[in-house]
């Protein structure tokens, strides 16, 4: 079994700075672009099912795969990114003064931090790791899953994977657009690429 985790593309508010969780943001025109690009590397993946996060940013990514591909897209709420409370739509300047307790905690134990009115990051790792034993559940060994979520809960995926504790969660960094790849054979499931920007556009290569 293959599966490919792609992080969706550029939105206005990750060119502005802003944090970005469950707040609905839509791609921006480069993030469209990175979109498209991501598609024509996935019609030499030759993927079997297509999932992906129920946000309009995931999901215009999942369509632009979907139309070269032909597979359906099944949305999973557990595939969205953590939600961020009242942090939504703020800058990393505005946390550390208007919330510095929650900012420092933040920078030194991730693990510790439920963000004010939000989610918790041992609540994120719960869902996506939820998220990712249905889909090896659902599938063969024969199967290529291509999924499009977020950079956290690819992240949360990721680290659980290799047995990472959330306290290292921030050593961890995916860029916008990119595609991380794993596979499941006799020895279990395997990390073979992370955060490769490659399959995109000089124009559209992270900055």
């Amino acid at each position: 079994m293959n599966l490919i985790l792609v992080r969706h593309g550029e939105t206005e508010w990750n060119k502005l700075g802003k944090f970005q969780g469950q707040a609905d943001i839509p791609l921006n025109e480069r993030g469209l672009s990175q979109a498209k690009d991501t598609a024509k590397a996935a019609i030499s993946w030759r993927p079997t099912a297509l999932y992906s996060s129920p946000l309009d940013r995931t999901m215009q990514v999942a369509e632009e795969i979907a139309k070269v591909t032909g597979l359906s897209v099944a949305t999973d709420p557990r595939l969205k990114e953590l939600d961020l409370g009242e942090m939504e739509g703020v800058s990393g300047e505005q946390m550390r003064t208007q919330w510095p307790q929650v900012h420092e905690t933040w920078r030194r134990h991730p693990e510790l931090v439920t963000m004010p009115g939000g989610e918790s990051l041992v609540q994120l790792h719960e869902r996506t790791w939820q998220a990712f034993e249905a889909v090896e559940k659902a599938h063969g060994e024969e199967d290529t899953i291509v999924v499009i979520s977020h950079n956290f809960a690819i992240r949360a995926i990721c680290g659980t994977l290799l047995g990472m504790p959330l306290s290292n969660f921030h050593r961890m960094f995916l860029n916008l657009s990119s595609v991380t790849r794993m596979d499941r054979g006799q020895m279990g499931w395997r990390l073979l690429s992370y955060n490769s920007t490659s399959h995109l556009s000089p124009e559209n290569q992270p900055t």
